[in-house]
């Protein structure tokens, strides 16, 4: 058994009905909605990259569980397939999303719904795997959509959130400033800052009474939750300080609780 199942954070589920009653677990250990993996992925080891790993009556189980509970179910999907699979069965977000076409764009852009993208590219910031490895196969095959899948998002104005996946390896939780600045290579920064901030407020607002945020996010007003950073320079000019948060961020509050103030 994989320590994410111990720890209660997922399960193996077979068939609409286990599907269901693993969803309505999850949602009762206090899930803030439900993800499920659609299609194949680079760092495992036992699934295709273009393996579609879900039936259109188990994807729909979730989502009713979901949608019973005031939330959503979103998936780990790279492929067309997969994508298209979940969308129709009232998925509302993709998760990564790299190997997109452009039919698949236009149904995601038909049926608004939310593309959860990272800056995959073959460089420094990439997970690491064995040269020669599959999971480098998969890796260097699902890095080179990055472009394209991006391309797309923009093309059919895409609802498009921001993430790294950053996993298995602890130093690279370190550079999310830097690979928000890497998204300068399509936005520019007045987007990117936007879409850090306000644009995943929202995402993260689809969650509904299961959100574990009591409160607005990505703004600044009375009552909302005071989650602050002050930078040293002005990052629309210069958003290469995101990059360098020891020596750019002087103040850094969250909900209300100051956390570093070196001013």
């Amino acid at each position: 058994m994989h320590y994410s199942e111990i720890a209660g954070g997922a399960a193996i589920a077979d068939g609409a009905d286990e599907v269901l009653r693993r969803a309505r677990e999850q949602l009762m250990l206090g899930a803030s909605q439900i993800k499920l993996a659609a299609g194949g992925g680079v760092s495992s080891n036992f699934d295709p990259l273009d393996v579609t790993q879900y039936t259109d009556a188990e994807f729909k189980a979730a989502v009713a569980a979901a949608e019973n509970w005031g939330t959503y179910v979103t998936v780990h999907a790279y492929t067309p397939r997969a994508i298209q699979t979940a969308i129709k069965a009232g998925v509302k977000v993709i998760d990564h999303g790299q190997m997109i076409d452009e039919p698949t764009a236009k149904l995601m852009a038909k049926t608004g719904t939310w593309l959860s993208i990272q800056p995959f590219l073959d460089d420094e910031f990439a997970n690491p795997h064995p040269e020669g490895s599959e999971n480098r196969a998969k890796q260097l095959l699902m890095t080179q959509g990055t472009e394209n899948a991006i391309a797309l998002a923009k093309k059919y104005k895409l609802k498009t959130a921001w993430g790294t996946d950053s996993l298995f390896n602890a130093k690279l939780t370190a550079n999310q400033g830097a690979q928000l600045v890497k998204m300068t290579r399509w936005y520019t920064p007045f987007e990117v800052l936007t879409m850090a901030t306000n644009v995943n407020a929202r995402l993260l607002a689809l969650s509904g009474p299961r959100s574990p945020y009591k409160g607005k996010l990505g703004v600044v007003e009375q009552g909302a939750l005071a989650d602050l950073l002050l930078v040293d320079g002005d990052p629309l000019a210069n958003i290469n300080l995101l990059a360098t948060p020891e020596q750019s961020l002087k103040l850094i509050i969250k909900d209300g609780k100051i956390y570093k103030n070196t001013l």
